[in-house]
């Protein structure tokens, strides 16, 4: 019996000791959770997704593109998980230049705005989410992404615009026809000719995705118009040359079936329309080719600018965009993707609703779920598309997963709410003149409003490119501003460390500023005329800056800029130094010398490479360049930057950099929470590492979980009848239990009839935790003809930014068959309960019977108000008899027993 005891408490010693090791969970590390992550190209989702089930690959960083069969995958294999995002989407870019291209002389339908206007009802966008998409896609008529707030807020104009230009080939068609006759083609023998000629569409057709069948379709479309489509069927790296960095004069393309990805849950899309429509979204050759009409171009600037006093000023200007935009169509939208993003039920990683795994969070939080460390085989789509610079290099997706892990950021954003979230910022005060149409709800960020906002003298305002100095606000002449943004970055000067092992400093952070005015002058060598829109915008908002401090690190922004969330104001002019001033200096250097150039279009323009420094032959050049600048101890814009570094400094910089490119084979060098430590353009392949000198540990982001999204439930009443109250019951919920309404920001709904034109709209108002009701008054209902409707909810919670919409179907009857179905049942009540009284009964159901009669006699010429005092009558004389008719009670006192 004691030895049975001794080893009893042996084993629970034992049991005692292990199971905390069992339970244990990896312990977080300094920088990323893993230590290598090896990015390669696969286009094939039915191998990607056999890869990830056999363990060869960890997670795919591009949606998957889905058809039935890995549908059914996706569902049924335990080795693979998914998370949906909804920031991808599709739509056709025309080319604006014309009437004639200026090389060819050959027409160019697409210069005219009403051709591509008339595009919108050539494709049936039901179609492609239907027999292209598989259902994994909505219709998309706007650069405003449906699951977002920003068309939760415009969804009354937004749907009649939807039901304006839904699908109607032979509308488009007779527009069409119109503009090609006026424009001097010739219809004939069902073909269109222009000075004898077939008017020939060069179709540039992306052939990775659904856009090959999209362009297909559309091709077909455009031949039933007469014109002939050569289909050009492209990759993005065969493409990109041609659409985004060729001559759009040139002739080469007419329309291009364009992809785009959100990678961040967008709160403001207010820029949207001057990134897609006008020549402030890009330096490149055709965003500089685009002609708005003169005043989408003032609302689109305005917007860009965020000049507008008040939130409805605001959206007054958002749905004069929305209408304009289908006015002008350079891009027709046509869906936004459901998209799923697969990974191996291994590891994890946080997925933005907008761009899944293509937002900076999904790599600084990619794990192992029972270990720390180890290498994860990560795939896209492609692999190093596009040159890396930090000036104006590629602004593909593909590239900007790997980007956005090597740079530290001042802000990143929520993957939930879109909102700010603060890395290396620490924390924020915002002083904004009494009135202006903003709010705070972070507690990072402070909002005060002030009476006046007066900038310092010695503000920075601006650059004398040729004196190579600083001009203050006090010289220029500059007193006030509408926003005094207030960023304390912490102690970061001297601590924070590159990749290349140099230490931050204040060189890093002042570099930026002469360069962007050198950019923007043409006695510079630097100066881009494609950078001149963006600066010239940029200057309507920004008005100075000022160094505060350096420990801890303090600067102060006035700007005159608005938008409805203040921390975004923040996030958009709060900087950070994550590329080191030594680095960015050899990619001057070479411009200078005019042997690469920063943008794509420079390049074009002076016939040189576009700056590469990850690869290609700008690689030489820059090794060259580097070795000049350490002979030289050379510090660009001298004069100005010499008083944040030395010749000394410098010569050791370029020192690092030298040993870096010796180890790694090319110039990337950043601050964030991995390394790029081998990239090769040839093979697309691409080796990210673990920076163990990164600030923060690998849980950082640890508390971002599955967002919270409301679920909705509507019940209609049991009639709606024109003339009278309605009221709808809306539930919204998530996992089973009611959504607390202090955490909902609104719940709207409108009527629809069935071609989606609004009836009717408001705002539901809360009756209980989690219901809600919308009412519609009888002069809403009297908008309603007997027949199908339904109501369209929308629902916004405060804790994420996706929106929850609900589609009901609800009958309208009228008002005859209303009062019929009301008398057949009180009828049948009164006749259930008479059938117990005594004979005298049966005179009372015979009058009831007749008065029902002549009630159903009335349609058509007896009024409503008639109709419901009869009813009340035959109620009350009912109630009189039964009265009368019924025996007297007792009363009786309770007592105990």
């Amino acid at each position: 019996m004691k030895n049975k005891l001794s080893l009893l408490l042996v084993v629970l010693f034992l049991v005692a000791l292990i199971a905390p090791l069992l339970n244990a969970q990896p312990q977080p590390l300094q920088g990323p959770w893993v230590d290598q992550v090896a990015f390669s190209k696969e286009q094939d989702p039915a191998k990607v997704i056999d890869m990830i089930d056999k363990g060869d690959a960890q997670v795919y960083f591009s949606d998957v593109r889905v058809d039935a069969s890995i549908a059914q995958k996706l569902k049924t294999d335990p080795n693979i998980k998914y998370k949906y995002a909804f920031g991808l989407y599709f739509e056709l870019t025309f080319n604006p230049v014309g009437p004639e291209f200026p090389k060819t002389g050959k027409l160019n339908p697409f210069s005219n705005p009403r051709i591509r206007e008339a595009m919108n009802y050539i494709v049936d966008r039901n179609y492609i989410v239907n027999e292209i998409m598989l259902g994994f896609a909505v219709p998309k008529w706007l650069p405003l992404v449906s699951q977002f707030p920003e068309y939760a807020k415009l969804a009354d104009t937004v749907k009649l615009l939807e039901a304006q230009y839904s699908y109607n080939f032979e509308k488009g068609k007779e527009i069409i026809f119109e503009e090609m006759a006026k424009m001097g083609a010739t219809y004939k023998d069902g073909k269109w000719y222009y000075k004898g000629e077939p008017v020939v569409i060069k179709f540039l057709i992306r052939v990775e995705d659904q856009r090959r069948q999209i362009g297909d379709y559309v091709s077909d479309q455009l031949e039933k118009l007469g014109f002939t489509v050569e289909r050009m069927y492209k990759t993005s790296r065969e493409a990109s040359p041609i659409w985004i960095r060729g001559n759009p004069a040139d002739g080469q393309w007419h329309i291009y079936t364009g992809g785009w990805i959100t990678t961040a849950v967008s709160r403001d899309d207010s820029s949207n329309f001057g990134y897609f429509y006008t020549p402030l979204g890009r330096p490149d050759p055709l965003w500089q080719a685009y002609k708005p009409d003169p005043v989408f171009m003032d609302v689109a600037t305005r917007l860009w600018n965020g000049q507008y006093k008040t939130i409805e000023e605001r959206q007054e200007l958002m749905a004069k965009a929305v209408t304009l935009a289908l006015k002008d169509s350079v891009r027709v939208w046509l869906v936004d993707q459901i998209s799923p993003y697969i990974y191996s039920a291994k590891v994890d990683l946080a997925a933005d609703l907008s761009g899944g795994f293509s937002n900076p969070i999904a790599l600084r939080t990619l794990r192992y779920v029972d270990k720390a460390g180890g290498s994860i085989n990560a795939l896209m789509r492609e692999v190093l598309v596009e040159p890396w610079n930090p000036v104006a290099g590629t602004n593909w997706v593909y590239d900007n997963i790997l980007i956005t892990a090597t740079l530290g950021y001042a802000f990143l954003t929520s993957p939930y709410t879109g909102l700010p979230l603060p890395e290396r910022a620490v924390s924020a005060e915002v002083y904004a003149l009494k009135g202006t149409p903003t709010t705070s709800s972070s507690d990072w960020c402070k909002l005060t409003f002030v009476d006046k906002v007066e900038v310092p003298a010695d503000a920075w305002y601006s650059y004398d490119v040729k004196a190579n100095k600083v001009i203050t606000a006090g010289e220029a002449g500059v007193k006030a501003a509408q926003f005094k943004i207030v960023v304390n970055y912490g102690d970061v000067i001297g601590k924070i460390k590159y990749h290349d092992g140099t230490t931050m400093s204040m060189a890093d952070w002042v570099i930026g500023w002469p360069l962007t005015f050198a950019r923007a002058d043409p006695s510079s060598p630097l100066y881009d005329a494609a950078a001149v829109p963006s600066f010239q915008a940029w200057r309507q908002y920004f008005i100075a800056q000022r160094f505060v401090s350096t420990s801890p690190l303090v600067i102060e922004y006035y700007v005159n800029y608005t938008s409805p969330d203040v921390e975004l104001i923040v996030s958009g002019f709060a900087s950070w130094a994550n590329f080191p001033w030594h680095a960015l200096a050899i990619g001057i250097r070479a411009e200078e010398a005019g042997k690469l150039a920063f943008s794509a279009d420079k390049a074009d323009k002076m016939g040189v490479e576009w700056m590469n420094y990850i690869g290609g032959p700008s690689l030489d050049v820059l090794s060259k360049m580097l070795d000049e600048s350490i002979a030289q101890g050379y510090i660009p814009f001298k004069d100005f930057l010499s008083k944040y570094t030395t010749v000394d400094d410098a010569k050791a910089r370029y020192n690092a950099l030298k040993t870096w490119y010796t180890q790694h084979k090319h110039f990337w060098v950043g601050d964030g929470p991995y390394y790029l430590d081998t990239a090769d353009f040839n093979a697309h392949v691409a080796v990210l590492k673990a920076n163990r000198n990164y600030p923060d540990k690998s849980d950082r982001w640890a508390w971002l979980s599955a967002p919270p999204i409301p679920e909705l439930a509507v019940q209609p009443p049991d009639n709606v009848v024109p003339g009278l109250d309605a009221t709808f019951t809306i539930k919204v919920s998530y996992k089973g239990q009611p959504y607390p309404n202090s955490h909902m920001d609104f719940v709207k709904f409108l009527v629809m009839d069935p071609a989606g034109n609004v009836l009717a709209k408001g705002v539901a108002t809360p009756s209980a935790e989690g219901t809600w009701q919308a009412k519609l008054s009888p002069e809403d209902t009297g908008k309603l003809t007997p027949g199908s409707y339904k109501i369209m909810v929308i629902a916004l919670s405060k804790d994420v930014a996706t929106p929850a919409i609900k589609e009901t179907p609800f009958t309208v009857i009228p008002q005859i068959a209303y009062f019929q179905t009301m008398v057949a049942g009180i009828r049948s009540q009164l006749e259930s309960r008479i059938a117990g009284v005594e004979s005298g009964v049966t005179e009372v159901r015979g009058k009831v019977s007749d008065l029902a009669n002549s009630v159903s006699a009335l349609q058509g010429t007896v009024n409503m108000v008639l109709a419901v005092s009869v009813i009340s009558l035959i109620i009350a004389l009912v109630a009189v008899f039964l009265a009368m008719r019924k025996p007297k009670e007792t009363s009786k006192a309770s007592t105990g027993q």
